[in-house]
């Protein structure tokens, strides 16, 4: 076998190895930050009285800021 392509294919096997063990490592990072045990978060209880969560906030710029804009074209 050629010397350079047995190079390339040690090299592939290292970095390969080496992927691996960073997934390996990941993955028990993860497994091991599941099994922690930790205090459930409480909901927030603030509310706008528009729409829940999230989406109540955009319908106040939207409602405000349309108006203004269509009044300057």
């Amino acid at each position: 076998m050629n010397y350079r392509f047995e190079n390339y294919i040690n090299s592939a096997a290292s970095h390969k190895q080496a992927f691996d063990s960073s997934i390996e490592g990941v993955r028990q990072s993860l497994h091991d930050s599941l099994n922690t045990t930790s205090d459930p978060i409480a909901a927030s209880s603030s509310k706008t009285g528009w729409l829940k969560g999230s989406l109540s906030y955009p319908w106040v710029f939207v409602c405000s800021l349309v108006p203004s804009l269509k009044d300057l074209f």
